[in-house]
Protein backbone atom coordinates (compact mmCIF):
# COMPACT_ATOMS: atom_id res chain seq x y z
CA UNK A 1 0.00 0.00 0.00
CA UNK A 2 1.38 3.26 -1.08
CA UNK A 3 1.80 6.18 1.51
CA UNK A 4 -1.51 8.39 2.31
CA UNK A 5 -0.59 11.71 0.01
CA UNK A 6 0.74 14.92 0.92
CA UNK A 7 -1.75 17.61 2.20
CA UNK A 8 -2.34 20.59 -0.19
CA UNK A 9 -0.73 23.40 1.44
CA UNK A 10 -3.89 26.05 1.64
CA UNK A 11 -7.81 24.23 1.25
CA UNK A 12 -10.80 25.64 0.71
CA UNK A 13 -14.12 24.08 2.52
CA UNK A 14 -14.66 22.14 -0.60
CA UNK A 15 -11.40 20.95 -0.77
CA UNK A 16 -11.03 19.76 2.82
CA UNK A 17 -14.87 17.78 1.87
CA UNK A 18 -13.05 16.28 -1.21
CA UNK A 19 -10.22 15.33 0.50
CA UNK A 20 -11.62 12.19 1.79
CA UNK A 21 -11.79 9.87 -1.86
CA UNK A 22 -7.85 10.14 -1.25
CA UNK A 23 -7.89 8.03 1.43
CA UNK A 24 -10.03 5.60 0.73
CA UNK A 25 -7.22 3.06 1.02
CA UNK A 26 -6.18 4.21 4.56
CA UNK A 27 -9.24 5.42 6.44
CA UNK A 28 -11.45 1.95 7.60
CA UNK A 29 -13.81 4.69 8.99
CA UNK A 30 -14.32 8.06 7.38
CA UNK A 31 -14.77 10.47 10.49
CA UNK A 32 -16.01 14.33 9.52
CA UNK A 33 -15.85 16.91 12.55
CA UNK A 34 -17.37 20.64 12.21
CA UNK A 35 -14.47 23.03 12.80
CA UNK A 36 -11.20 22.54 11.05
CA UNK A 37 -9.02 24.30 14.23
CA UNK A 38 -10.63 20.97 15.75
CA UNK A 39 -9.12 18.17 13.85
CA UNK A 40 -6.04 17.55 16.10
CA UNK A 41 -8.18 17.63 18.76
CA UNK A 42 -10.94 15.21 17.27
CA UNK A 43 -8.26 12.85 15.84
CA UNK A 44 -6.55 12.32 19.59
CA UNK A 45 -10.33 11.65 20.75
CA UNK A 46 -11.22 9.22 17.85
CA UNK A 47 -8.05 7.28 18.37
CA UNK A 48 -8.79 6.58 22.27
CA UNK A 49 -11.83 5.69 21.94
CA UNK A 50 -11.80 3.08 18.47
CA UNK A 51 -8.56 2.11 19.28
CA UNK A 52 -9.47 -0.99 16.93
CA UNK A 53 -10.32 1.07 13.96
CA UNK A 54 -7.85 2.50 11.25
CA UNK A 55 -8.08 6.08 11.10
CA UNK A 56 -5.33 8.18 9.19
CA UNK A 57 -6.83 10.91 8.87
CA UNK A 58 -10.32 12.68 9.72
CA UNK A 59 -11.89 15.49 7.71
CA UNK A 60 -13.00 18.99 9.65
CA UNK A 61 -15.69 20.25 6.99
CA UNK A 62 -16.30 23.84 8.32
CA UNK A 63 -19.63 23.66 10.12
CA UNK A 64 -22.67 21.68 10.97
CA UNK A 65 -24.52 22.70 7.52
CA UNK A 66 -21.43 21.56 5.50
CA UNK A 67 -21.39 18.10 7.53
CA UNK A 68 -25.15 17.85 6.59
CA UNK A 69 -24.69 18.56 3.28
CA UNK A 70 -22.03 15.93 2.80
CA UNK A 71 -24.00 13.16 4.72
CA UNK A 72 -26.57 13.65 2.22
CA UNK A 73 -25.22 14.15 -0.87
CA UNK A 74 -25.97 11.78 -3.29
CA UNK A 75 -22.01 11.52 -4.84
CA UNK A 76 -21.08 10.51 -1.08
CA UNK A 77 -22.84 7.78 -0.96
CA UNK A 78 -20.51 5.54 -3.48
CA UNK A 79 -17.57 6.15 -0.82
CA UNK A 80 -16.99 2.48 0.17
CA UNK A 81 -15.89 2.98 3.74
CA UNK A 82 -18.26 3.59 6.44
CA UNK A 83 -18.63 7.43 7.22
CA UNK A 84 -19.34 8.46 10.51
CA UNK A 85 -20.25 12.68 10.69
CA UNK A 86 -19.66 13.62 14.51
CA UNK A 87 -21.60 17.32 15.48
CA UNK A 88 -21.83 19.29 18.73
CA UNK A 89 -25.23 18.58 20.28
CA UNK A 90 -25.69 22.58 20.96
CA UNK A 91 -29.47 23.36 21.74
CA UNK A 92 -30.51 21.55 18.51
CA UNK A 93 -32.11 18.80 20.64
CA UNK A 94 -34.07 21.35 22.47
CA UNK A 95 -35.38 23.31 19.13
CA UNK A 96 -36.00 20.29 17.53
CA UNK A 97 -33.67 20.58 14.59
CA UNK A 98 -31.57 17.34 14.86
CA UNK A 99 -31.48 15.93 11.30
CA UNK A 100 -32.33 12.36 11.28
CA UNK A 101 -29.54 11.01 9.36
CA UNK A 102 -27.97 6.95 9.76
CA UNK A 103 -24.62 8.39 9.57
CA UNK A 104 -24.86 11.85 11.42
CA UNK A 105 -24.06 11.11 15.18
CA UNK A 106 -24.52 13.78 17.72
CA UNK A 107 -22.48 13.95 20.58
CA UNK A 108 -24.68 13.63 24.07
CA UNK A 109 -22.84 16.43 25.53
CA UNK A 110 -22.97 20.07 24.82
CA UNK A 111 -19.64 19.98 22.62
CA UNK A 112 -16.84 17.92 22.51
CA UNK A 113 -15.11 19.91 25.31
CA UNK A 114 -17.96 18.83 28.07
CA UNK A 115 -16.03 15.48 27.71
CA UNK A 116 -12.80 16.58 28.93
CA UNK A 117 -13.48 18.23 31.87
CA UNK A 118 -12.28 15.32 34.02
CA UNK A 119 -10.48 16.29 37.57
CA UNK A 120 -7.30 14.40 36.96
CA UNK A 121 -7.20 15.23 33.59
CA UNK A 122 -6.45 19.23 34.74
CA UNK A 123 -4.45 18.12 37.05
CA UNK A 124 -2.19 16.25 35.16
CA UNK A 125 -1.66 19.35 33.25
CA UNK A 126 -0.01 20.85 36.04
CA UNK A 127 2.22 18.59 36.61
CA UNK A 128 3.03 18.43 32.94
CA UNK A 129 4.52 22.41 33.77
CA UNK A 130 5.31 21.33 37.66
CA UNK A 131 6.70 17.87 37.90
CA UNK A 132 8.36 17.82 41.31
CA UNK A 133 4.88 19.12 42.45
CA UNK A 134 2.55 16.03 44.40
CA UNK A 135 -0.55 15.82 42.94
CA UNK A 136 -2.50 15.26 46.40
CA UNK A 137 -1.29 18.80 46.90
CA UNK A 138 -2.79 19.99 43.69
CA UNK A 139 -6.07 18.56 44.00
CA UNK A 140 -6.24 20.17 47.26
CA UNK A 141 -5.25 23.49 46.20
CA UNK A 142 -8.10 23.31 43.10
CA UNK A 143 -10.75 21.90 44.60
CA UNK A 144 -12.09 20.72 41.18
CA UNK A 145 -14.61 18.53 42.62
CA UNK A 146 -16.46 21.85 43.65
CA UNK A 147 -15.34 24.10 41.34
CA UNK A 148 -16.28 22.31 38.28
CA UNK A 149 -19.86 21.39 39.65
CA UNK A 150 -19.92 25.49 40.57
CA UNK A 151 -18.98 26.65 37.06
CA UNK A 152 -22.08 24.76 35.80
CA UNK A 153 -24.12 26.34 38.47
CA UNK A 154 -23.25 30.04 37.93
CA UNK A 155 -23.58 29.27 33.99
CA UNK A 156 -26.68 27.91 34.55
CA UNK A 157 -29.11 30.48 33.70
CA UNK A 158 -26.80 32.37 31.36
CA UNK A 159 -27.26 29.65 29.13
CA UNK A 160 -31.02 29.32 29.77
CA UNK A 161 -30.69 33.06 28.57
CA UNK A 162 -28.45 32.11 25.54
CA UNK A 163 -31.53 29.20 24.89
CA UNK A 164 -34.04 31.90 24.92
CA UNK A 165 -32.07 33.96 22.34
CA UNK A 166 -32.22 31.05 19.89
CA UNK A 167 -35.53 30.20 20.41
CA UNK A 168 -37.26 33.64 19.70
CA UNK A 169 -34.34 33.69 16.90
CA UNK A 170 -33.54 37.21 18.39
CA UNK A 171 -30.45 37.79 16.26
CA UNK A 172 -28.56 38.62 19.00
CA UNK A 173 -24.98 37.01 20.37
CA UNK A 174 -25.63 34.10 22.53
CA UNK A 175 -22.63 31.15 23.06
CA UNK A 176 -20.49 32.22 20.85
CA UNK A 177 -19.55 35.19 23.33
CA UNK A 178 -15.96 35.31 24.84
CA UNK A 179 -17.18 33.87 28.48
CA UNK A 180 -14.86 36.61 29.51
CA UNK A 181 -17.67 38.70 28.31
CA UNK A 182 -19.54 38.10 31.84
CA UNK A 183 -16.62 37.61 33.84
CA UNK A 184 -14.98 39.76 36.51
CA UNK A 185 -11.80 41.22 34.86
CA UNK A 186 -9.28 39.81 37.43
CA UNK A 187 -11.13 36.88 38.42
CA UNK A 188 -11.77 35.29 35.24
CA UNK A 189 -13.76 32.44 36.59
CA UNK A 190 -16.18 34.25 38.17
CA UNK A 191 -18.95 35.45 36.64
CA UNK A 192 -20.25 39.53 37.18
CA UNK A 193 -22.56 40.10 39.88
CA UNK A 194 -24.75 41.89 37.42
CA UNK A 195 -24.15 39.89 34.03
CA UNK A 196 -27.33 37.40 33.94
CA UNK A 197 -29.43 40.19 34.84
CA UNK A 198 -28.01 42.95 32.25
CA UNK A 199 -28.20 39.76 29.01
CA UNK A 200 -31.13 39.41 29.81
CA UNK A 201 -32.37 43.25 29.78
CA UNK A 202 -30.43 43.41 26.44
CA UNK A 203 -32.69 40.70 25.27
CA UNK A 204 -36.09 42.44 26.69
CA UNK A 205 -34.21 45.91 25.11
CA UNK A 206 -34.18 44.41 21.59
CA UNK A 207 -37.63 42.92 21.85
CA UNK A 208 -39.19 46.06 22.44
CA UNK A 209 -37.81 47.64 20.01
CA UNK A 210 -39.07 45.28 17.46
CA UNK A 211 -42.15 45.68 18.69
CA UNK A 212 -43.10 42.82 21.39
CA UNK A 213 -44.05 44.22 24.87
CA UNK A 214 -41.98 43.41 27.68
CA UNK A 215 -45.04 41.58 29.26
CA UNK A 216 -44.83 39.11 26.35
CA UNK A 217 -41.10 39.24 25.90
CA UNK A 218 -41.50 37.62 29.59
CA UNK A 219 -43.88 34.87 29.00
CA UNK A 220 -42.51 33.33 25.84
CA UNK A 221 -38.65 34.36 27.69
CA UNK A 222 -39.86 32.07 30.80
CA UNK A 223 -41.60 29.30 28.50
CA UNK A 224 -38.26 29.09 26.89
CA UNK A 225 -36.41 28.74 29.86
CA UNK A 226 -39.16 26.18 31.32
CA UNK A 227 -38.27 24.08 28.55
CA UNK A 228 -35.09 23.76 28.62
CA UNK A 229 -34.31 23.83 32.31
CA UNK A 230 -35.10 20.08 32.53
CA UNK A 231 -31.95 18.74 30.62
CA UNK A 232 -28.63 18.47 32.43
CA UNK A 233 -25.81 20.99 32.98
CA UNK A 234 -23.86 19.28 29.76
CA UNK A 235 -26.72 19.10 27.63
CA UNK A 236 -27.54 22.97 28.49
CA UNK A 237 -23.96 24.20 28.87
CA UNK A 238 -21.32 24.49 26.79
CA UNK A 239 -17.81 22.75 27.71
CA UNK A 240 -15.63 24.69 25.93
CA UNK A 241 -17.23 28.21 28.27
CA UNK A 242 -16.94 26.48 31.05
CA UNK A 243 -13.21 24.62 29.96
CA UNK A 244 -12.41 28.63 29.11
CA UNK A 245 -13.45 29.69 32.86
CA UNK A 246 -11.01 26.69 33.93
CA UNK A 247 -8.26 27.80 32.12
CA UNK A 248 -7.86 30.84 33.68
CA UNK A 249 -8.96 29.39 37.23
CA UNK A 250 -6.03 27.28 37.00
CA UNK A 251 -3.27 29.43 35.88
CA UNK A 252 -4.38 31.75 38.79
CA UNK A 253 -3.24 28.81 40.73
CA UNK A 254 -0.40 28.08 39.02
CA UNK A 255 2.19 29.33 36.32
CA UNK A 256 1.70 27.64 33.21
CA UNK A 257 4.16 29.34 30.96
CA UNK A 258 3.32 30.28 27.58
CA UNK A 259 0.54 27.70 26.93
CA UNK A 260 -2.59 28.30 25.05
CA UNK A 261 -6.40 27.48 25.45
CA UNK A 262 -6.03 25.77 22.58
CA UNK A 263 -2.82 23.82 23.85
CA UNK A 264 -4.91 23.42 27.21
CA UNK A 265 -7.74 21.70 25.42
CA UNK A 266 -5.24 19.74 23.62
CA UNK A 267 -3.46 18.62 26.73
CA UNK A 268 -6.89 17.48 28.38
CA UNK A 269 -7.64 15.29 25.53
CA UNK A 270 -4.36 13.68 25.48
CA UNK A 271 -4.85 13.19 29.59
CA UNK A 272 -8.72 12.30 29.78
CA UNK A 273 -10.22 8.84 29.91
CA UNK A 274 -12.98 9.80 27.66
CA UNK A 275 -15.13 7.49 30.10
CA UNK A 276 -17.92 10.07 29.68
CA UNK A 277 -17.88 9.35 26.04
CA UNK A 278 -18.24 5.84 25.64
CA UNK A 279 -21.97 5.59 25.53
CA UNK A 280 -21.29 7.63 21.92
CA UNK A 281 -19.00 5.71 21.19
CA UNK A 282 -20.83 2.85 21.10
CA UNK A 283 -23.54 4.02 18.91
CA UNK A 284 -20.71 5.11 16.13
CA UNK A 285 -19.23 1.65 17.03
CA UNK A 286 -22.37 0.26 16.42
CA UNK A 287 -22.81 1.69 13.04
CA UNK A 288 -19.21 0.90 12.35
CA UNK A 289 -19.85 -2.89 12.77
CA UNK A 290 -22.92 -2.87 10.93
CA UNK A 291 -21.18 -1.75 7.61
CA UNK A 292 -18.58 -4.15 7.77
CA UNK A 293 -21.19 -7.17 7.99
CA UNK A 294 -22.70 -5.44 5.14
CA UNK A 295 -19.22 -5.04 2.94
CA UNK A 296 -17.37 -8.19 2.30
CA UNK A 297 -14.08 -8.92 3.27
CA UNK A 298 -14.10 -5.48 5.59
Amino acid sequence: MSAPPADLPVRSNTGMAALDIFYSDFNEVNFYVEDAEQENLYFEILKKLFESVSITRIFPLGGKPAVFQHATSEANQRIKCFRAYIVDRDFDHLLKIELEHPNVFYLDRFCIENYLLEDAAIVEVVIESHPKLRKTDVEIALSLNTQIPALFGCLRPLFLLFFCAQSLNLGVKNCSLRPETFCEPKRLWELKGNAIVNYRDGLSSITQASGLGSDLFDSQCDAAISQADIVSDHELISGKFVATMLFHYVKSKYVLGSITFESFVYRLAKNCTLQSMRAFAEGVQGGIDSHRQSVPNT
